[in-house]
């Protein structure tokens, strides 16, 4: 048994708090292969062979029974789903449903695997990894990292005879019960059009949530605005190279948009994860009473902007990974999220509306993509006074005397360095 950072008891004690994403593949996946890499994986990877136990007012990881893979992967055939938005149902339905608390917290569901059948006519079914954790074991930066290592395993006779072992699951059939704060979710990916650096691109997707949460004929519900978006920053962890945990922290940006308006709000909640009290509070905090706390903490924001950096040429299952969608915890009601994974090509996104939003979901989707790579004047102005706020605020925020305070206290340096939002 061992005790766990204050990031991750965070996550733990916070409940139903899961990391989902969908990596589609560039062909049907091998399904003993994905054995023989995951059991690699989790030999060279002990935590995965963990459940969270609380003891007391903090959680610990212990070593749990002999793990049994065919509990943690299944098989979904559908072969209906020939696009990515057809993908996206599974994905939502996955994120409602809870993981058992009697193993370690994670599992997946392989799409379409190959199973030699032929393809007699029509586009052929999409191929895809679903995966599930909890927020508690790793974030969506050691995720990647996990299935950057996984295409170095080979398998042999046992992989397959344990691959043909693996359980048939019907997602519709998963049970529920893990409420959410938005309308629904969204795939889309848009080509980056000279974009080199990951600086750039995650300042450029934030002023894109800020910009388009602004605009009255999508979000009305929003007003008045809060003048806030929160966006992440990786960081350093003292870790060993085979541990998981949290890599990933959420900062808060000011776009100044609230300035003018009479809105009451806690003094200091914008800077409230920053400060140590705050998250040693949640961590003990009893469990319902630390999710408030984390709802009164979103209510601040007016969108929340992950950019993550996707690593080129994953291969998983012998197959290429060719779009990563992910799907992270939201503890309040906030307006917009937009979740993007950037390879040197295209940001795959994922768009969440919150509760309250009524407009035509093309219509945003449009306009986002349009934000993301501007092609005329008036696109172009629409974020740049949005983006030179959050360069000055980020400005601001790094003389602050510790504000590169990771979640457990150590240092952090963030991947994304302030550019004009303006270059392309």
């Amino acid at each position: 048994m061992r005790r766990l950072s204050l990031s991750d008891t965070i996550f733990y004690n916070l409940g139903d708090c899961y990391i989902t994403g969908a990596f589609v593949l560039d062909g049907p996946c091998d399904p003993a292969a994905f054995v023989a890499e995951i059991e690699g994986v989790v030999e060279a990877m002990p935590a995965m062979a963990e459940r969270p136990r609380r003891i007391g007012v903090w959680t610990f990881a212990e070593r749990s029974p002999p793990l049994d893979l065919t509990n943690h992967i299944a098989i979904v055939r559908d072969r209906t789903v020939t696009r990515i938005e057809q993908i996206v149902l599974h994905l939502d339905r996955l994120r409602r449903s809870r993981i058992e608390d009697d193993r370690p917290p994670w599992r997946v569901f392989i799409l379409n695997p190959l199973d030699g059948a032929p393809h007699d006519h029509g586009p052929p079914p999409l191929s895809a990894l679903l995966i599930q954790s909890r927020h508690g074991l790793a974030d969506a930066m050691r995720g990647l990292q996990i299935l950057a290592r996984m295409a170095r395993y080979e398998p042999a006779e046992r992989h397959v005879a344990l691959a043909a072992r693996l359980p048939f699951v019907d997602p519709a059939l998963l049970a529920g019960g893990i409420d959410v704060h938005d309308v629904g979710l969204s795939a889309m990916q848009v080509p980056r059009r000279g974009m080199s650096r990951d600086g750039d691109a995650s300042e450029r997707l934030a002023a894109v949530a800020a910009s388009i949460v602004a605009e009255t004929g999508l979000f009305p519900h929003a007003r008045p605005l809060r003048g806030n978006i929160g966006r992440t920053r990786i960081v350093r962890r003292r870790i060993s190279e085979n541990g998981l945990g949290n890599h990933i922290k959420m900062v808060t940006v000011s776009t100044g948009a609230g300035a003018g308006k009479r809105r009451w709000r806690i003094p200091g909640l914008a800077r409230a994860q920053n400060l140590q009290l705050t998250q040693w509070l949640v961590a003990l905090a009893p469990r319902r009473l630390a999710r408030r706390m984390m709802r009164i903490w979103y209510a601040n924001f007016d969108a929340i902007a992950t950019l993550v950096p996707l690593q080129r040429h994953l291969v998983v299952g012998r197959r290429h990974v060719t779009a990563a969608f992910g799907v992270p915890p939201l503890w309040g009601p906030v307006p917009l999220a937009m979740i993007a994974f950037a390879d040197g090509e295209h940001y795959h996104l994922t768009v969440m509306p919150g509760k309250g939003f009524t407009a035509d979901r093309d219509l945003l989707l449009q306009r986002i993509g349009r934000l993301l790579n501007p092609e005329t004047a008036t696109d172009r102005d629409a974020i740049a006074d949005v983006g030179a706020a959050l360069a000055e605020d980020e400005r601001r925020s790094a003389q602050r005397s510790r504000y590169g305070q990771g979640a457990d206290g150590s240092s952090s340096s963030p991947v994304n360095v302030p550019a004009s939002v303006k270059s392309p």
